[in-house]
């Protein structure tokens, strides 16, 4: 005979589970690039954490970003990601989108 313990438990109520916002879920998955659509970080259009070959309707309106955890991330003014163009945004910065890139990014991936 097995004596198995059919008590339930709350998940909240277990010791270091914890929930997590959306950022620090990014963080721990690996990353996320955020993409805002002011200079300054102030309106966030979107929340990417994996390839998004056309943006959506975020698609040429962001003009600051912001990248959390490990992964550098890649824009292109176009979709698709063409090889050899595109701007790099590394890990753990943010900064505003200027010159070409600013209202222009058309697709983002992780790199």
């Amino acid at each position: 005979m097995s004596h198995i313990n059919n008590q339930t438990q709350d998940l909240y109520s277990i010791e270091l589970v914890q929930d997590l916002d959306h950022e620090a879920a990014a963080t721990v998955s690996g990353g996320a690039l955020y993409l805002y659509d002011k200079y300054g970080q102030k309106v966030l259009i979107d929340e990417l954490t994996g390839a998004d070959p056309d943006l959506g309707s975020a698609k040429n309106k962001a003009s600051s970003y912001k990248v959390t955890g490990t992964k550098d991330w890649k824009v292109w003014i176009e979709e698709g990601y063409k090889p050899g163009k595109g701007k790099t945004l590394y890990a753990g910065t943010s900064g505003d989108l200027t010159g070409t890139y600013n209202n222009n990014v058309e697709s983002a991936k992780p790199v």
